[in-house]
């Protein structure tokens, strides 16, 4: 039975407690005399957003768009992009840790780590690129706004945006009086606190300040003691400056500050029993989801334990100028730094096999300058130029037992048996092992980028609107690759004139300079059937830059893409109903992927051609003013087209996904109760490219993967939220159900481990349930 830990706000409060605490909280309210109830809404929400670099309702944009507001994240209980990802047709997030996510787009994953590497889905703070892997992973706190646009968008967005582009746009500082504060609180020790304070200083000058602290102990069982596996502890705060000494003029700054300190990983293994290391008792099961037993060993990364360490930060300016009524000049401006150190145990049993680390650092520097033309006429326009610097490492130290691995890599290592490391330890055979030898690589990449791009929209008709946007890039890179061993390897072949690795091969630190450019477009057209009644249809393309990759920097070609895409857009029923749905197809050429060698090293290669189409649809029905209806549907078929995974599913893509919530209010004469559940449901995916077929997988050793088990079958998700706001009170109280059904289900397997033939397994989340209160000015 899993061990329920709580904290002091949730007590040991069953699932029906905690809902009735939040049900009978009405006199722990003060009321506002002064406030005024709103008036219940007719109408769906209508988001204006700024995907096309100006303001526009979400039906008038010629694109498969999904956009939430800051308060319907709230409402959903969404605090980051796992969670977001759920909601938007199309768009995943697999989150192993806050350092290792991927984000997945229309059956593309984007999510190496290589410093070397590009993405394909590229994550933005306001315009700006948080894409690198290792600090793209954000909380989602105090926005205005957050914008999934799918497909191609270079000429949108520019680097990275290959098949789709998600853009934060963060709260900025106003200037009116305005504070909010929040604390939930949870089994499984779940505490988490947020705050917000607005405040005019002048009549130009407003400052804003949020913060977020979030703390939940591991839902894995650490079988050896100490911290669970998979926990979360993170701090996030930004500071926001807003200065407008006139009608003209607009400057924005905002600093951003994160750090993540979770446990580790629960990479487990479903080869080998959970044991004591120590006695080689077995102390657990075979189960996906069940405890783990995994550690790192004494001197590793300075005695660094299993888990992250992780620190990222941004400084960014937003200033806009109006030159005339009809041209305004804007300017982004960026600075960014993340500093990432994870430990993990890749081969998911208690012996110390393998311990490997990876410590991502990372900086970049952008400035864009870009000129909007709006005379209110029959075009509108922009252009602009823009630079882009980054300089960034990832160095993977990895600790060895030769002892162990001899015996693993010859089929003698047996749990249980009986073995454990005193038992190793004393074996006469293996004394000539070392049972602590460290190999390490490290790939650097550093990369200047100039970008000029234009994109005009004509007015053909009243109806008909033309959208013609064109980008050229031009990549000026380093790349650079180094690795050394602590001592020569005995079973990895070194003789006393030949120095080898197990894993690493030792090379001198070495650079490649290399450029590389190109062109990306789109052709759109809209025309409006009705009022309120859209379709569209366009052709766009994109462009992954050629890499180097691996210990030879060998060339990986550029990745280029042309889309197809076609969908409609209605707000019907005097706008109580809007439905929207896309139609796509991909056609890609040298296709980037990543893969694994024989020894366990990430790099990228190139799979040839690839194929993907699909549907994505979303609806939102306000049945009367106190019941909405809202769903997201959709259908990926994505698909090697040749080579060796000719036929396979992409990687982490299921072929349908699909969410469903009720929002239910009632006014009482004491206040108003809000009820939302949610359902969540996604088909089978795969894990790795190879689809875990045996013919397909490189192993090391004796041990060869030859079960097709590292792949989740359909399942899904029910989420419960129930509030409740006194009558007249800025206070509201809350409790919540996440997996309300306990559905047992993993997030990720394969990992490094399946390199060797012991492929390991993370668990999805289990049932959590909590309480909340909230205090809104």
């Amino acid at each position: 039975m899993r061990a329920i830990r709580t904290t002091t706000l949730a007590g040991s409060l069953s699932g029906a407690s905690l809902l009735a605490l939040a049900i009978a909280s009405p006199v722990l309210a003060a009321p506002l005399p002064e406030a005024e109830t709103a008036a219940a809404p007719t109408q769906v929400d209508e988001l204006i957003v700024t995907v096309q670099k100006r303001e526009q309702k979400v039906l008038d944009v010629p694109m498969a768009l999904t956009a939430y507001s800051g308060e319907k994240l709230d409402e959903l209980g969404l605090q980051e992009f796992e969670e977001l990802g759920q909601f938007v047709p199309g768009f995943d997030v697999q989150n192993q840790s806050p350092n290792n996510p991927g984000f997945v787009m229309r059956g593309i994953t984007s999510d190496s780590g290589e410093a070397t590497n590009e993405p394909r889905v590229s994550v933005y703070q306001d315009g700006v690129s948080i894409s690198k892997s290792r600090g793209s992973y954000v909380e989602l706190f105090d926005l205005e706004r957050v914008e999934i646009a799918k497909g191609p968008q270079s000429t949108l967005y520019g680097r990275g945006a290959l098949i789709g582009a998600v853009n934060i746009i963060q709260a900025k500082a106003k200037p009116d009086f305005d504070a909010s504060l929040k604390v939930e609180g949870g089994d499984y020790g779940y505490f988490m606190a947020e705050g917000m304070v607005n405040a005019p200083i002048t009549d130009a000058l407003a400052v804003r300040l949020s913060t977020r602290v979030k703390k939940r102990d591991g839902y894995v069982e650490n079988l050896l003691g100490g911290e669970d596996f998979n926990s979360t502890d993170t701090v996030a705060a930004r500071l926001a400056v807003n200065y407008t000494p006139n009608d003209r003029f607009k400057l924005d700054v905002l600093y951003n500050y994160q750090q993540d300190n979770p446990s580790g990983t629960s990479f487990k293994s479903l080869t080998y029993a959970p044991t004591d290391p120590t006695t080689g008792k077995v102390i657990g099961d075979l189960g996906r989801n069940s405890g783990a037993a995994l550690s790192t060993v004494d001197g590793f990364e300075n005695g660094q334990p299993l888990g992250l360490d992780r620190r990222l930060w941004s400084l960014t300016a937003l200033a806009s100028y109006k030159l005339n009524d009809n041209l305004t000049l804007n300017s982004t401006s960026a600075y960014r730094y993340f500093s990432g150190e994870e430990v993990f145990d890749p081969d998911g049993f208690s012996l110390p096999l393998f311990v490997f680390a990876e410590d991502a650092q990372g900086k970049s520097a952008s400035q864009e300058f870009r000129l909007n033309y709006d005379a209110g006429g029959r075009i509108t326009a922009f252009g602009g130029v823009s630079m882009f610097w980054e300089d960034g490492s990832q160095r993977v130290p990895l600790r060895i037992n030769e002892k162990i691995a001899y015996l693993f890599l010859t089929g003698q290592l047996s749990i249980p048996n009986g073995l454990s490391t005193t038992v190793i330890n004393a074996i006469p055979a293996l004394s000539a092992l070392s049972s602590g030898r460290t190999e390490e690589y490290t790939n650097y990449g550093k990369t200047n980028s100039y970008d000029a791009f234009a994109d005009v929209t004509f007015k053909a008709t009243e109806r008909l609107e033309l959208t013609a946007g064109l980008r050229y890039t031009y990549d000026d890179k380093t790349s650079g690759y180094g690795a050394w061993i602590s001592s020569p390897s005995v079973i990895g072949g070194s003789t006393a004139t030949v120095t080898r690795g197990l894993i690493v091969q030792p090379v001198a630190t070495y650079y490649k300079d290399f450029t590389d450019s190109g062109v990306t477009w789109r052709l759109v057209a809209r025309y409006e059937l009705a009022d309120d009644v859209n379709v569209y249809g366009s052709v766009s393309t994109g462009r992954r830059p050629k890499v180097l990759t691996g210990a030879s920097l060998s060339e990986v070609p550029a990745e280029e893409v042309t889309s197809y895409e076609a969908g409609a857009k209605a707000a019907l029923l005097d706008r109580r109903l809007t439905v929207d749905g896309a139609i796509y197809r991909y056609d890609y050429e040298n296709f980037q992927t990543s893969g694994v060698t024989s020894t366990g090293t990430a790099i990228t290669i190139n799979a040839g051609e690839a194929k993907a189409y699909g549907f994505e649809g979303q609806a939102n029905f306000q049945a009367t003013s106190d019941l909405l209806v809202f769903a997201t549907y959709g259908y990926s078929h994505a698909r090697f087209g040749n080579g060796r995974y000719e036929g396979n599913h992409f990687r982490l893509s299921p072929d349908h996904s699909f969410s469903l919530g009720v929002k239910a209010s009632r006014d009482t004469g004491i206040g108003k109760f809000t009820f939302l559940p949610t359902w969540t449901w996604q088909s089978e995916q795969f894990f790795d490219n190879n689809n875990d077929i045996a013919a397909l997988q490189s192993t090391t050793g004796v041990i060869k993967d030859t079960v097709q088990d590292e792949v989740q079958k359909a399942f899904g998700l029910l989420n419960l939220r129930l509030t409740y706001q006194p009558k007249d009170s800025p206070v509201t109280f809350g409790a919540f159900v996440t997996n309300a059904l306990d559905q047992d289900y993993i997030k990720d397997a394969g990992n490094t481990g399946d390199a060797f033939g012991i492929p390991t397994f993370i668990a999805g989340e289990p049932r959590f349930m909590g309480v909340s209160v909230s205090f809104k000015h």
